[in-house]
């Protein structure tokens, strides 16, 4: 379990929050036309709703961006949270959680006003707040 969490944060570094604010949740994912051409098409058409849902999910006001990565099987949680807030990144991870996984999405990030992972949560686990 613990080398899951550890492989899974180590790929999952390799996200990094997107600059182009919202709250939209405006993530790009490239999709494959009916021609077979690559097209860009926004995550949440290839994802279905599930950033909707966990948005509606998450009330805490520090919640600023919630969207989908890697291929629909990462949901990321942008906050306003200072580094030293793990416990309330934690408490956003499990209401994103309760409402996340699918099929296709399998973990849950919450990310600081820094860009430091604060949170993180895998389907059939807890979420664990960042030391």
């Amino acid at each position: 379990m613990v080398l899951s969490l550890a492989t899974l944060t180590a790929c999952a570094g390799n996200d990094t929050p997107s600059s182009s604010g919202g709250s939209s949740g405006g993530a790009s994912s490239a999709g494959q036309g009916a021609s077979g051409e690559n097209s860009e098409k926004p995550a949440e058409d290839l994802c279905g709703d599930t950033a909707e849902k966990v948005k509606q999910s998450v009330t805490q006001p520090e919640v600023k961006k919630v969207s989908v990565t890697t291929g629909c099987s990462s949901v990321l949680v942008e906050t306003a949270l200072a580094d030293d807030k793990s416990a309330t990144a934690q408490e956003i991870c499990e209401a994103a959680a309760k409402v996340a996984y699918s099929a296709d999405t399998n973990s849950v990030r919450v990310i600081g006003a820094s860009g430091k992972e604060l949170a993180v949560g895998i389907s059939g686990a807890k979420c664990l707040a960042a030391p």
